[in-house]
């Protein structure tokens, strides 16, 4: 939430602008920009086209084409992360200059896919071809400045974390990851005689309770992480309060870190389980789950068919690769923990697992040099069609898990069968965040991900997770 100006120990007044007010102006600016850019695409590719331009009725013929231009840009942008300014410093100065490249490829990539579906000539190819340079040499200008300007620190939020224990250092390690540029962290509040005056991670412990207030004015703080995992005291609860009083804005841990990281931070919950584990969202019911099962059915058909258009060229590949069945069936727990048989196209060689279950690791020797090549553009994945169409699985929800690895999960994990509550998904939101879990570290932090999705998940937060999907399998980033 965008917070009222507040003025610092020096007086100074600040504006801070929480991401998405940054990703608006990020978003606008890049509309603004792009539509100039698509103007002079148009000339130029007339100019190419030799249209005449006086006579020829050229825009009503191509104009439902070029239209599409500017939102599949900003959409594939958002495919691609680049309005998330949730990033360390480095990040975004590499997605600032680079971004803008990759998804113009993109764009031409599509573009050329999509030519022929169309009547012959009906796209306009020199004024993609424009349009996409011209972006691509623009955006990076535009978006340096962006940062340039809002890594000033009147934009930024001052912030105040109650805690120095284990939840309050965690917070701040994911404010110095995850959002650097968005928050100015001045200190800790700690009730502990034995942290006053210490640092705890380079920051100062202001004191204790009887500080909050006092530090909030005299450095201008704006907002107050609750990084207490326990119940707060009478005396402690009145601090906070008496700040919320003063306009300062209160954001429990376990939120603020949702927010930044889209994952929830399940060893910090403590007694505020039921708050941050919500697991059944009103937006999840209803008209949702007819729309949900509406999608399922049509990408489970659709998947078929092309698995049937592609198994006769594949089959034999992955045969001559490896002597051994096509098709690998695995079992893996859905909704509810219960057990059912997964579908894959097989990747790795006959026996791969005569040791016992296994996790997959980066290079897996196992995995066969067709199998590679099949994860990395994910069309092994094809053959959970029919999984979908039985309702073993959904088109977006948490990766099934094997029995093996879920009984040895849950017993080192805290609410790790939490993510049975909804059926298991060919694609999910930790699945675009995250690769394979190769060790129990892994799968925690995959579960993160997962207890998220589950929280809020919504048409709107599906349809990102698909866009991100399609710009993971066009940058062939499976593994």
């Amino acid at each position: 939430m965008t917070t009222a100006p507040a003025r610092d120990a020096h007086g100074a007044t600040g504006l801070p602008l929480d991401r998405r007010s940054r990703q608006a102006i990020l978003a606008g600016g890049d509309l603004l920009l792009l539509a100039p850019v698509l103007a002079l695409a148009l000339r130029l590719g007339g100019l190419r086209s030799g249209w005449d331009w006086a006579n020829r009725p050229f825009l009503g013929e191509y104009l439902r084409w070029l239209i599409l231009l500017l939102p599949l840009w900003l959409a594939l942008a958002w495919a691609n992360g680049l309005y998330d300014l949730g990033r360390p410093r480095r990040r975004l100065l590499a997605l600032a200059l680079a971004g803008p490249v990759v998804v113009s490829g993109q764009l031409l990539l599509l573009w050329a896919l999509v030519y022929f579906i169309p009547p012959p000539w009906t796209l306009v190819r020199h004024v993609a071809v424009f349009f996409a340079l011209g972006s691509a040499l623009a955006l990076p200008l535009w978006r340096l400045a962006f940062l340039a300007l809002l890594e000033r620190r009147t934009f930024r939020t001052r912030l105040l974390i109650v805690g120095a224990g284990e939840a309050g250092r965690t917070i701040l390690e994911a404010i110095r990851a995850e959002a650097a540029p968005l928050y100015e962290v001045v200190g800790f509040i700690d009730d502990d005689p034995e942290l006053a005056g210490r640092t705890v991670a380079e920051l100062p412990v202001l004191g204790g309770r009887e500080a909050l207030l006092p530090c909030i004015r005299s450095l201008g703080a704006t907002e107050v992480v609750l990084a207490i995992t326990h119940g707060m005291e009478a005396g402690l609860f009145r601090a906070v309060l008496n700040a919320q009083e003063q306009g300062v804005t209160l954001t429990p841990m376990p939120l603020l870190y949702e927010l930044l990281t889209g994952r929830v931070p399940v060893e910090h919950i403590g007694e505020q389980w039921a708050v941050a584990l919500p697991l059944s969202p009103a937006e999840a019911t209803g008209l949702y789950r007819l729309v949900r099962r509406a999608v399922d059915l049509a990408a489970g058909l659709g998947g078929l068919l092309v698995l049937v258009l592609l198994l006769p060229l594949l089959a034999p590949v992955i045969w001559l690769d490896s002597r051994g069945p096509i098709l690998f069936r695995q079992t893996r727990l859905g909704r509810g923990g219960r057990p059912f048989t997964l579908y894959k196209l097989r990747t790795m060689r006959p026996g791969a697992e005569a040791d016992g279950p296994r996790w997959t690791a980066e290079a897996d020797p196992r995995v066969t040099r067709v199998g590679r090549l099949l994860r990395r553009s994910r069309l092994d994945e094809l053959p959970q069609a029919l999984n979908i169409l039985r309702g073993e699985m959904s088109l977006i929800g948490p990766r099934p898990e094997r029995p093996e690895f879920v009984a040895q999960l849950a017993e080192a994990i805290p609410f790790y069968r939490a993510r049975h509550a909804v059926a298991p998904g060919l694609t999910g939101w930790a699945a675009v965040h995250q690769d394979y879990a190769a060790s129990t570290g892994d799968a925690l932090l995959k579960l993160q991900y997962d207890l998220y999705y589950i929280k809020h998940r919504s048409l709107l937060l599906d349809g990102w997770i698909l866009l991100r999907t399609a710009a993971k399998v066009l940058r062939l980033v499976g593994r």
